[in-house]
């Protein structure tokens, strides 16, 4: 499960409102559904969405920690960035402070890492060997349909650079769309479907963490896939089972041995955002001579989904209201003002550089993604 508290269709005021409240929070509440039906459940929690948790509602920190057998979390970056923008010390930083955020909170740490957007080079591969990092995800849905066809849809090992290898565990895509089915619907009829169609053999599968928070009735929704999904159904934590990874040399010549590389169109689709991406890349070329204090802001800029609010549709699609009954409406999600967020906080890092200090604005405002902010920056000096 990728959870992004940066979500572009989450607004910030949103997501700290989910965060209130204890263990009678809107995030412990989920979380308990997956403890109080046993469902396992393996959680991408980038960096920056576990210092907001960790800041706002600890409790849920000590929930997941409290239930091994359900939760098991894998590694993230800090930020969800795009990983095809960063230079090789932006890659290796960003990565660095998400392990730091996950290893503090979670001592249940499998050591895959799950990419943002499936989006890796192969010279990160081999950083992310050095690091210890035993394996990565890809998505084969995410790629155009002639490379689809030559990525396996079994475990196998991608070559990074310099001989480096890489376990890499490719996910059914489809059943993402089933999963977001069964949410809109209230319907796990084609979920179940398809699992059955499987059979027996391990399949892998991802989906976004935040869809319960998006949805109307969100929270009956995923009860009710969970509630639904048929009950030969076994899930396991990864490391569980032993999985085989066909090695490169092994594959058919067909494959594809590399990690792919992802479109980047979506993200640039009318290259509103391009001037925003051009500052980052300038102070990304220097980072190795920035304060940690300015590596800090700078982690709060690089967001795809600064991105992706302002260069992407809002989605659409149908939903039934209720369980049971024929009543389907046409839902838009409209985007957050993630762009804004993302302009003012490289603004902020802008004149730190300058000056060394920040703008009164952040020290005084109530405005949600500036606490957030503080929040964020408060808990890196920790790390």
């Amino acid at each position: 499960m990728n959870f992004n508290a940066d979500a572009s269709c989450l607004s910030t005021a949103n997501w700290l409102k989910a965060l209130d409240g204890g263990k009678s929070s809107q995030l412990s509440r989920w979380l308990n559904l997956y403890i109080a039906k046993g469902k396992k459940i393996v959680l991408g929690f980038t960096g920056a969405t576990i210092a907001d948790i960790a800041m706002r509602n600890p409790e849920s920190i000590a929930m997941i920690n409290e239930h091994p057998e359900t939760f098991q979390v894998i590694l993230r970056p800090f930020a969800h960035d795009i990983a095809l923008l960063r230079t090789t010390i932006g890659f290796s930083s960003n990565f660095l402070h998400g392990e730091r955020a996950i290893r503090k909170e979670f001592p249940n740490v499998h050591n895959f890492f799950l990419p943002p957007e499936f989006m890796v080079t192969n010279e990160q591969l081999m950083i992310l060997h050095a690091q210890g990092v035993e394996g990565v995800f890809v998505n084969p849905e995410r790629f155009s349909e002639d490379m689809r066809r030559r990525i396996p849809d079994f475990p196998y090992t991608v070559l990074g650079l310099f001989g480096c290898e890489m376990p890499c565990i490719p996910f059914r895509g489809k059943l993402t769309e089933d999963y977001l089915l069964s949410l809109h619907m209230f319907d796990s009829t084609q979920w179940n479907r398809s699992l059955r169609e499987v059979g027996d053999e391990p399949i892998f599968i991802w989906r976004d963490g935040e869809s319960s928070f998006l949805f109307p009735e969100g929270f009956a929704r995923e009860a009710h896939w969970l509630e639904c999904e048929d009950n030969k159904t076994s899930r396991e934590h990864l490391g569980t089972s032993k999985i085989h990874f066909l090695k490169p040399d092994c594959l058919p010549p067909t494959y594809y041995r590399p990690y792919p590389v992802h479109s980047f169109t979506v993200w640039m689709k009318e290259f509103r955002m391009l001037g925003f991406l051009n500052r980052i890349g300038k102070i990304e070329a220097s980072l190795d001579r920035l304060s940690e204090e300015e590596i800090h802001y700078w982690l709060m800029t690089i967001n795809s989904d600064i991105l992706s609010a302002i260069e992407k549709p809002p989605p659409c699609f149908p939903i039934r209201q209720d369980p049971g009954k024929p009543d389907i409406v046409e839902l838009t999600m409209h985007r957050s003002e993630r762009g804004f967020e993302g302009e003012e906080y490289l603004a902020i890092l802008e004149r730190f550089i300058a000056s060394g200090k920040i703008p009164d604005y952040v020290v005084s405002s109530k405005a949600p993604h500036i606490e957030r902010f503080r929040n964020r920056i408060a808990y890196l000096k920790t790390l």
